[in-house]
């Protein structure tokens, strides 16, 4: 056990060195004088494109992941210099001997503010506790209560209190978390985790203080900046729903003295022209650009930056409705073999993103540079979806499809739903014309806001929906296990015996190359079944004003770390 164990935490170390591949920046443009930024003396504005969800448990969107990353302490958090884990809420810890037994040692003094900068109360183990019991409970319908399932006993909680058939009964006392006393955190997993301390510093596994949750509601909790409390580095004021969010510098935290920021204003924008014109105009001084927007200032002398963060774009397909024409396999295998991914790249986008050649992006191998490398090489070398349209196989695909539904192409009944967005509404249109060209299915587009459309998706109650994710930690499983039939975050109704036993296996399989050809096997067995579309790896230009001076960070498993950004004199 002990050289299996080592064998483990070494690979531990490996992936988080392979993940350090971006550092703290300073800004190239320093000096210019093209876009000094916003005129607010301490303060910064950033582009958010989803505010619509505060309270950490029900967190999903990367934007309000990283505004939470902003405003509460995890126990651990990842360095904005070079991704490693460094202390947070905790100040040490270490694991036992088999490494199923985590004790976290809390910093004393720590406290929690409210919305006008007040302290309301310490900050102990208790709050984690109560925090990660509220991930679990099902009534709280929490997309990513699997990441607390990871501790002993915690999954046979959930089913019994989700009222799974012949769930044995299983206390919440009985999950392996507790307080040992006000500042030890006792944490015992069902299985060895190599990457555990990546997850403590996941967002959804923040603190919450129970006496103010009680008081405001568990269904008010996070509705408003005076509906929540903070212990991070910065504290909510306020919050226009879907426009704004402003976060101001805590005090009380206990690095509070290395923050030399003020202020940080979020902010919405859906059209990326407007977006630029604001950023131009000195309205904002962190944005997204589009490949045109990068050639325009390129062109000027002005250096965007870039990063992957390993965020993997693709089609939801719902898949629990059999009267929709899109839960027939075959339908779905003619859409994906039908569109071009390469021009759906050129057209909407034209910067340096991807056609994805499987699902998952940013992860390391065992034996080759990335993940994506194994999966690659156990197809023969090529790709698992087509970069251009097949249309030979696209059309064979089809004929199946209609045979088994009774249909003409013309009958096919399917519609796009689409979040609100420049770019978003652009690629669906090209999608829908990349379909009537190759297929002669007519499909229909929706355009809705985030919120709406998030809650459509949540509910399954959509034919195609585009969406994305990106990795939350440096392994497979934060992604394939997505697709899993009991999992929070899939939103397809997606469920296959075969691929749930395939993830039990990874979990418990300790021979690292046996466990890669595991999810090799579930990347496999996702383009087979199809409930998603792959379509495209996002690579991410983005441009800072002169205002910025250093500090900054846009990272893997963390886009945005503002935290100790240092302003130009």
């Amino acid at each position: 056990m002990k050289n299996r164990l080592f064998a483990w935490l070494l690979c531990l170390v490996m992936l988080l060195a392979i993940g350090a591949v971006a550092v703290a920046e300073t800004n190239p443009n320093a000096g210019l004088g093209y876009y000094p930024g916003t005129s607010e003396k301490g303060a910064i504005s950033v582009e958010c494109s989803t505010m619509s969800v505060m309270n950490t448990t029900k967190m999903t969107y990367n934007t309000e992941l990283g505004i939470a990353r902003h405003t509460q302490d995890c126990l651990v958090k990842l360095s904005s210099v070079d991704n490693s884990i460094i202390p947070a809420a905790a100040e040490s810890w270490e694991s036992s001997e088999d490494g199923l037994t985590w004790t976290f040692h809390l910093r004393q003094g720590m406290k929690w503010v409210n919305s006008k900068g007040e302290v309301v109360g310490d900050v102990t183990a208790n709050d984690f506790v109560f925090g990660w019991r509220e991930l679990l409970n099902p009534a709280n319908a929490c997309e990513y209560y699997a990441f607390a399932a990871v501790f002993k006993n915690a999954q046979a909680y959930y089913d019994y209190a989700s009222g799974v058939e012949g769930a044995p009964e299983v206390k919440i006392e009985d999950v392996g978390f507790y307080a040992a006393d006000d500042y030890t955190l006792v944490c015992e997993l069902e299985n060895v985790l190599p990457y555990f301390l990546q997850y403590v510093k996941f967002e959804v596994m923040s603190p919450i203080y129970e006496p103010f949750y009680t008081e405001v509601g568990a269904d008010s909790y996070g509705t408003s900046p005076e509906t929540m409390l903070y212990c991070g580095p910065f504290y909510m004021t306020e919050w226009v729903l879907e426009n704004k969010i402003v976060t101001v510098k805590n005090p009380y935290w206990w690095d509070a003295e290395n923050v030399s920021l003020e202020k940080i204003n979020w902010i919405k924008y859906t059209d990326t022209n407007a977006k630029f014109n604001a950023f131009q105009g000195g309205e904002v001084d962190l944005i997204d650009v589009t490949g045109d927007q990068r050639q325009m200032l390129e062109a000027e002398g002005f250096k965007p930056s870039n990063y992957i963060g390993g965020y993997s774009f693709y089609l939801y397909c719902t898949q629990d409705d059999p009267n929709r024409d899109i839960s027939n396999k075959n339908l779905r295998k003619a859409i994906s073999c039908a569109l071009d991914r390469r021009q759906l790249i050129d057209t909407v986008f034209k910067n340096d993103s991807e056609p994805s050649k499987c699902f998952t992006l940013g992860i390391s191998g065992v034996n080759t540079e990335t993940f994506a490398d194994a999966v690659v090489a156990a197809n023969g070398g090529e790709p698992l979806y087509s970069e251009h349209s097949d249309e030979a196989k696209a059309k064979e695909y089809l004929e199946l499809a209609l045979a088994e539904l009774g249909k003409t192409a013309d009958q096919i009944d399917i519609t796009l739903m689409v979040s609100e967005g420049t770019q978003n509404e652009l690629y669906n249109q090209v999608i829908q014309e990349q379909l009537r060209k190759v297929l002669g299915i007519e499909a229909k587009i929706e355009v809705l806001t985030i919120t709406e459309a998030r809650a459509r998706r949540n509910a399954h109650n959509y034919d195609i929906f585009a969406g994305g994710w990106g990795p939350d930690y440096n392994d497979p499983m934060t992604d394939l296990d997505l697709w899993t039939t009991t999992n929070g975050n899939n939103h397809t109704g997606y469920s296959s015996a075969e691929y749930d036993a395939l993830i039990e296996a990874a979990k418990v399989e300790t021979d690292m190359v046996a466990r890669e050809q595991i999810f090799v096997q579930c990347e496999f067995l996702l383009a087979e079944d199809m409930p998603i579309i792959p379509i495209y790896w996002r690579h991410e230009d983005y441009v800072v004003s002169e205002k910025m001076a250093e500090g900054y960070a846009r990272l893997p498993f963390q886009s945005y770390n503002l935290i100790y950004t240092k302003l130009a004199e």
